[in-house]
């Protein structure tokens, strides 16, 4: 009952946009990500995660992105994070982009259950946007809050899913797609102690432009992997 419960609100996020919308109104996308970890100590962890995201069809543009970053779990539940992202966007209609991205947050994992887990975390970013005809800059300054968990099933399957909203603070960048929230759910599966696989069903919601309507723009299928490197390979870190 629990567990239906929580899929059902996860779909019920962006239930009425989903409804209201056909086919035609929104962009399906294909996200494949790479997620290394490595647990230098129990405490600090090397970890990010780079990939390559397109529109399904027409492909009116594609990213790639590198995000190499750091956490220092100084608790049992609390994380300090940190990291950069860079991005590429190849357009084929407008101009191509380029985006450096550093950031930092916090984390806290809780509440835990038998077999649901929850994280919440709450990151600032510091945006530097150019567009590659002039390289001139636009920044922003963007707060992105994510609820997160897990219902473990059986062997070795498991049921991911979250939320995540985005809020500008300061500044402005002209992109083609201004996300305000996303959330999904999922299947994975743990291959080994240190690989696991994930699929995951997204919905982001968004706006084209300064003056549009927000609504949900975006179906993505993401495949994620996700390898582990840690020199206690029998704890669970």
């Amino acid at each position: 009952m629990v567990k239906k419960l929580l899929l059902l609100v996860m779909i019920s996020f962006f239930a009425d946009d989903i409804i209201a919308q056909n086919d035609s109104q929104v962009n399906h996308q294909i996200w494949i990500d790479f997620y290394p970890h490595y647990y230098r100590t129990e405490k600090l962890e090397y970890y990010g995660d780079t990939g390559y995201r397109t529109i399904i069809g027409e492909r009116s543009w594609s990213r790639i992105y590198v995000r190499p970053s750091v956490r220092y779990h100084f608790s049992k539940n609390w994380e300090l994070q940190g990291g950069v992202g860079v991005f590429y966007i190849f357009n084929t209609n407008t101009i191509d982009q380029f985006e450096v991205r550093p950031w930092q947050g916090v984390q806290f994992n809780g509440p835990k259950f038998r077999r649901i887990s929850f994280k919440n975390s709450l990151k600032l970013e510091e945006r530097w946007s150019y567009l590659t005809d002039t390289w001139d800059a636009n920044f922003e300054f963007r707060l992105r809050f994510k609820i997160s968990g897990s219902i473990a099933l059986r062997d070795k399957w498991a049921i991911p899913f979250y939320g995540e909203a985005f809020l500008p603070l300061t500044g402005k960048i002209e992109e083609l797609y201004q996300n305000q929230g996303r959330a999904g759910v999922g299947l994975s599966y743990q291959a080994s102690k240190d690989w696991k696989l994930a699929f995951l069903m997204n919905w982001q919601r968004s706006k084209a432009g300064q003056n549009a309507e927000v609504g949900v723009s975006d179906y993505v299928y993401q495949l994620k992997i996700i390898k582990k490197w840690k020199r206690l390979i029998g704890k669970n870190m």
